[in-house]
């Protein structure tokens, strides 16, 4: 590994890098490094998502409308059932 030293860095960013290293209990550096590794993709162990964003936008209209249309029940009321 090689050593950077990095001049004129803006106010901004070292306050963006001291946040992110008091948030993960890392030195300046680590955050820094792990910062460029994320920008530049080449991130060592990249965070698995836990989230289903790899799902979001991939349904075609079809696939909405089918959906939409099964679970249209789940959004009524049943006004016996809330009044209870």
């Amino acid at each position: 590994m090689k050593t950077l030293t990095l001049r004129n860095v803006p106010d901004g960013v070292v306050e963006h890098i001291v946040a992110a290293a008091k948030e993960t209990h890392q030195s300046m550096n680590a955050a820094a490094v792990q910062a460029l590794r994320r920008y530049f993709g080449v991130e060592a162990h990249p965070r698995r998502k836990r989230d289903l964003s790899a799902f979001a936008g991939t349904w075609q209209k079809q696939d909405f409308d089918e959906f939409e249309k099964a679970t249209e029940d789940t959004r009524k009321i049943d006004e016996e059932l809330w009044r209870q």
